[in-house]
């Protein structure tokens, strides 16, 4: 399957639904605590009983949460419910050290096989979750699925545009092996993450991007 676009297309045909390009992510949370699971549980539940899963569909297995988005704003909902599950497994945890694993797919061949031929990318809008109150850490990868010749150049020049946009944000501390480091209330750092991979996707029809967070940003007894 191509994954070609261009301008022409996009204009001339009306842009993908979530559903028909294929957006969600996989979400893990690891509590460092004895009762990890029930930590676990308890905050997918505490996500339900909020009203996070509006819009979106949630399956969990022994390994991690799928959560795919299948109405708008897609990319945002699932933000917001990776903010507030993290949220409710550090709550849950007494305030203790938690970390997610948080892996974001948009666009196809990914999550579904569709016809780039007959849907236009849908625009990037400015991300919004709202302030968590928690600080966190995170290193953050982004990962432009670029055919050779799909004419969209170096994968590169996308990736280093969103490093530069998220140091203006003020939230890319420092660049890491193979990531960039990102600090911040959760919410500006995960929007700031999601902002970049939503750009990109404009133009690029299957881009993927990857976060381990860590809260709180300083852990107790952390050297």
């Amino acid at each position: 399957m191509s994954t070609n676009t261009s301008e022409t297309s996009n204009q001339n045909h009306t842009a993908a639904t979530p559903e028909e390009l294929g957006i969600g992510m996989r979400l893990s949370i690891h509590p460092l605590c004895e009762d990890f699971a029930g930590v676990i549980l308890g905050a997918l539940h505490d996500a339900h009983v909020g009203g996070l899963e509006e819009g979106l569909v949630v399956e969990t297995d022994e390994v991690s949460t799928y959560v795919g988005a299948r109405t708008i704003p897609a990319e945002t909902r699932l933000l917001i419910y990776a903010a507030g599950t993290i949220v409710a497994a550090h709550q849950r945890s007494g305030g203790g050290h938690v970390v997610a694993h948080v892996l974001l797919s948009r666009g196809c061949p990914g999550e579904v096989c569709c016809n780039l031929g007959a849907v236009a990318l849908p625009p990037a809008y400015p991300i919004r979750v709202p302030r968590a109150g928690l600080e966190a850490v995170a290193q953050w990868s982004l990962y432009p699925l670029i055919d050779s010749d799909s004419g969209h150049g170096s994968h590169m020049a996308h990736i280093e545009s969103a490093v530069a946009d998220a140091r203006g944000r003020g939230n890319a501390a420092e660049p890491a092996h193979y990531a960039t480091k990102l600090t911040g209330d959760l919410a500006d750092v995960l929007a700031t993450a999601g902002d970049a991979w939503l750009r990109v996707g404009t133009n690029i029809p299957h881009v993927v991007s990857h976060l381990t967070v860590s809260v709180p940003a300083q852990p107790e007894n952390w050297p």
